[in-house]
């Protein structure tokens, strides 16, 4: 008998670091690599309001866990906390206040935090994190393809990547898809037709994460003709809704995980 994902045994996670802030922490990624040849590598970023957590979350291991025989690796990130303006070019500073005034301005109902100086620290770590996977892929016996994976404020920083925002930051590194988990795409005027495709899972009712920001982002999509499925489930809660997406199935019996899985 098939022992279940969370009785069996992962290799042991790689401990990278892709960069040394001056003056700040390390930012490392731990990396679990799966039992056959790398397919593809979800990146994955996790939660905690861009205030706290790091690439220990036990949701990746659990991922991995899921994935292990599916060729499929996982890499967890760091990512800069509560980085304030003071930290970008001054040139810059205009820019991201800009962007987070017309996030509220398009209709979204999001923390400030989550579309500031905060969000845009944690971006421009996420595409180091991932260009540094890339460039080093060979090496570490990945594959090809590149997945952006988040929880709540990790999901708001998933999907954003995909579609990143304008001015210096067009030139981040983009995954080939992209995946946010009780989040959302905080500026939904990016998207753009033929981007990367990208999966939006929320609750009906969550009290971090409003619904109606995934009904503006749903028309936006539609509307400009971007691939982004935008999926409300019938789970009750911000937490619950990541939980649900490792172990729960939908109306039609299909896991939620699949959701994923159509991205690598």
């Amino acid at each position: 008998m098939e022992k279940p994902a969370e009785n069996r045994c992962l290799p042991t996670p790689q401990e990278l670091v892709y960069r040394s802030p001056e003056g700040g922490p390390q930012l490392g990624i731990k990396l679990i690599l799966p039992n056959g040849p790398v397919r593809a590598t979800i990146v994955y970023a996790h939660g905690g309001g861009f205030s706290h957590g790091s690439r220990n979350d036990k949701m990746a291991t659990l991922l991995a866990l899921k994935l292990q025989d599916e060729n499929i690796a996982v890499a967890s990130i760091d990512y800069r906390k509560k980085t304030g303006v003071e930290a970008f070019p001054k040139e810059q500073v205009p820019l991201i206040l800009d962007a987070q005034d017309r996030t509220q301005r398009v209709g979204l109902r999001i923390n400030p935090n989550y579309c500031g100086p905060f969000f845009y620290a944690a971006l421009e770590d996420y595409s180091d994190a991932l260009d540094y996977l890339k460039s080093h892929a060979d090496d570490l016996g990945l594959g090809q393809r590149f997945v952006a994976l988040g929880a709540s404020a990790g999901g708001i920083a998933a999907l954003s990547l995909a579609y990143p925002p304008r001015g210096p930051w067009q030139g981040l590194t983009r995954p080939d898809a992209a995946m946010g988990i009780s989040a959302a795409m905080v500026q939904p005027w990016r998207l753009a037709q033929g981007g990367p495709p990208a999966v939006m899972m929320n609750s009906y009712h969550d009290g971090v994460i409003s619904p109606h920001n995934t009904r503006v982002l749903a028309r936006k999509a539609a509307r400009k003709g971007a691939p982004v499925k935008v999926v409300t489930t019938p789970i009750r809660g911000h937490k619950q809704q990541v939980d649900s997406f490792l172990n729960d199935v939908d109306e039609t019996g299909k896991p939620y995980l699949d959701l994923l899985r159509h991205l690598t």
